[in-house]
């Protein structure tokens, strides 16, 4: 095989023109390991082993591209090599060099997740350590890091995003409305006994309108198919099942008297 012409390319790489007529993209890397002019003639055993070099540099060149937007996991890493069809063989091969050169910190990356999330969204523990172990990583390292959040600083953060959950609109009764909140919360991935130690402090606000508004807008919805005492009864009903109380419930049918 005979070099006919090398011609420069984007992202450090050249194009390898052969006598022949066949095309290769190289990394530079390569070009100068090599020392590949024009007119150089390669055994077709050589240029094999220049291509199995070649496939190494690309899938390391990719790893490093995709770690310098942010810090990523072994298991992210490998999804997104596996995307671009790299050989499993060479993936692990990039991944282990990549360990070496000190690329693949599991502990920073766990750092950098837990405090960030803390600090940037409403996640609790339980929900960030779920994602930390969906990425593959260690249960034992995430407690660790997991640890250093003190639990007075979770529990203010939790106070926070409970009072703002209970002063949002909703159209529900007030015990309804708080098991709503409480559920919410536990999808976040607070534990249920800080929930609860944090609920006694937490202000509900008393808004008779809403009673006012669910009352009149299913008693236009139900007034078409019932009415009387029978329309009556089913208002009640609908409103005890969207969590108001009788005694809240009386007072308005007694202020429509």
């Amino acid at each position: 095989m005979v070099i006919k012409q090398i011609k420069k390319n984007k992202k450090n790489t050249y194009e390898i023109t052969f006598q022949s007529g066949i095309k290769s993209v190289v990394f530079e890397d390569l070009i100068v390991k090599y020392r590949l002019l024009p007119n150089k003639e390669i055994s077709n055993s050589d240029w094999k082993n220049i291509i199995n070099e070649n496939d190494t540099l690309s899938s390391y060149y990719l790893a490093i591209q995709y770690l310098t937007i942010r810090l990523r996991t072994k298991k992210e890493l490998r999804q997104y090599l596996r995307k671009k069809q790299v050989d499993n063989t060479l993936i692990e091969e990039t991944i282990k060099k990549l360990e070496q050169e000190g690329y693949l910190k599991e502990e920073e990356y766990i750092r950098c997740f837990f405090h960030d999330s803390f600090r940037f969204s409403s996640d609790g523990p339980l929900k960030i350590k779920k994602k930390l172990l969906d990425h593959g990583l260690q249960e034992e390292k995430i407690e660790a890091v997991k640890s250093e959040i003190s639990l007075s600083d979770w529990l203010f953060k939790l106070e926070k995003i409970f009072q703002k959950k209970a002063n949002s609109h909703h159209t529900d009764g007030l015990e309804k409305w708080k098991q709503k909140c409480i559920q919410y919360l536990i999808q976040l991935g607070y534990p249920k006994e800080w929930i609860m130690d944090i609920l006694p402090k937490i202000e509900w606000m008393k808004d008779n309108s809403i009673i006012n508004k669910e009352y009149e807008k299913i008693k236009r919805k139900l007034s078409r198919k019932y009415e009387g005492n029978e329309l009556e009864f089913q208002i009640k009903h609908r409103l005890y099942l969207k969590g108001f109380q009788k005694e809240e419930i009386d007072a308005i049918k007694k202020e429509r008297e």
